[in-house]
């Protein structure tokens, strides 16, 4: 997590909780009454199924939320975070990230 934040110059602290269910299966939002930290909450059972490639890609998404948050806050959205994550890993290793993604909570469609 310390280097995909420094590769994307996030300051910010980020927390992560390893939860037993998250609807998202990854987010990240900012604390309350901490503006200036955030918390990555991640489903214990998915982020089990995934390889070192697909969680490091699923981490800089998130981080890549992070980042929009801290820029421009008005300009949320998946695309933009990828964009975002594919500042430091490989673009295409999103794709099989969304693939489980999409099977676990249903198609982008």
């Amino acid at each position: 997590m310390d280097e995909l934040r420094a590769g994307l110059a996030i300051a910010q602290p980020v927390n992560v909780s390893i939860v037993p269910s998250n609807p998202k299966l990854f987010s990240v939002a900012p604390v309350e009454h901490q503006p200036e930290t955030f918390l990555l909450s991640v489903e214990e059972d998915f982020a089990q199924g995934l390889s070192a490639t697909e969680l490091r890609a699923a981490l800089a998404h998130e981080l890549g939320h992070v980042w929009i948050f801290t820029h421009f806050p008005f300009l949320q959205t998946e695309e933009l975070a990828n964009d975002i994550a594919s500042r430091v890993v490989n673009r295409d290793s999103l794709a099989p990230l969304y693939d489980k993604v999409w099977k676990r909570v249903g198609s982008a469609d």
